[in-house]
């Protein structure tokens, strides 16, 4: 079974998110509360995919996603973030994230991100 990690230090608000990523998807769901959290799970677990906050108590969350990268660069992710589409993607270019989203993330989020973790890594 794949695993999915969510990191913020507010992972208590992300339920919906959660529970449709469960709904759509065959996974484990892993709640981090801060960067080193989601590093050391992410280290352990070799999960699908890790969603992170946009800021974690110890980092930003752009700066987790590349330390991510270091762990392993097959590591979906996705980013929360407040701001424009065209802002978000000058700061995190080249970092491979699949998908923005809100801050916490909604159900109808869960079930964008899923689908495209069914396109891009073949998940059921």
């Amino acid at each position: 079974m794949h695993t999915i990690i969510l990191a913020s230090p507010r992972v208590d608000q992300w339920g919906a998110f959660s529970d449709a990523l469960r709904a759509d998807l065959d996974v484990d769901i892993v709640q981090t509360r801060s960067a080193e959290q989601a590093e050391g799970a992410a280290r352990k677990l070799n999960p699908l995919a890790v969603a992170i906050d946009a800021t974690l108590g110890d980092l930003p969350g752009a700066e987790l996603v590349r330390r991510l990268v270091g762990i392993n660069a097959m590591i979906n992710t996705a980013l929360a973030s407040e701001k424009s589409e065209e802002v978000f993607h000058e700061e995190t270019e080249g970092l491979g994230i699949l998908m923005k989203l809100s801050s916490p993330p909604t159900a109808a989020e869960a079930g964008r991100f899923a689908a495209l973790l069914r396109q891009v890594a073949g998940v059921v």
